[in-house]
């Protein structure tokens, strides 16, 4: 090979290097969650189809989520990253007097894995904003509980399901190596239709975000 095809490969070289630099992160944050679409109507609808009477119910669709993720950006302006999720528990509580005095109780618990893809739009060296599409493998776990007449009866049941996620954020960077981000997120239709049942979750955290 010639010094001017070497030349030629080393400058080839750095030019790649550079094309693909990039900077791994990590990202720790916590915030609420929300459970939509939750069926409070279906299952106030199921106790009373049982033949209950004097229904007395309450569902709570919020909780505290958590997310771990590691990424890595290929450019200021894409990225990709994925870890675990923990989206929180939600939970559903009846009461009934007829035809004799009881209670009903059903928990749905929502983790999972998820990888996305994320697009940056860098305001300034500090401040960015950003969309992300990816997908969770979300397990869902569903427990119901019911005593009545002295006894009482429970059983559980779950479904582990690619779904869709998406959102929007913004970083803020107090260096080159740590920063905070918030985002709001949607995860679609998780769980199994006629298993767990399928609800969206919505997850609204603050995070701090690592580069290495």
């Amino acid at each position: 090979m010639s010094r001017k095809h070497i030349a030629v490969a080393a400058l080839l070289s750095v030019a790649m290097a550079s094309a693909f630099a990039g900077d791994w992160y990590a990202v720790g944050s916590v915030g609420q969650s929300k459970a939509q679409d939750t069926g409070k109507a279906d299952l106030d609808q199921s106790l009373v189809s049982m033949g209950v009477t004097g229904l007395r119910s309450s569902m709570d669709d919020n909780d505290t989520g958590y997310k771990l993720q590691l990424g890595y950006k290929f450019t200021p302006s894409w990225a990709v990253e994925g870890g675990y999720v923990d989206l929180g528990k939600f939970r559903y509580n009846a009461t009934f007097s007829g035809p004799v005095a009881g209670s009903a109780s059903t928990d749905a618990k929502v983790n999972g894995w998820n990888i996305a893809a994320v697009g940056i739009l860098p305001i300034n060296d500090q401040f960015a904003v950003f969309g992300k599409l990816g997908a969770v493998d979300a397990k869902v776990e569903t427990s119901a509980t019911a005593t009545g007449a002295g006894t009482s009866a429970s059983g559980s049941v779950s479904a582990t399901k690619w779904k869709a996620n998406y959102g929007l954020g913004a970083t803020f960077s107090l260096s080159k190596t740590i920063g905070f981000r918030a985002e709001l997120e949607r995860f679609e239709k998780l769980g199994e239709s006629g298993k767990t049942g399928e609800s969206s979750v919505d997850l609204l955290s603050v995070g701090v975000v690592f580069t290495f």
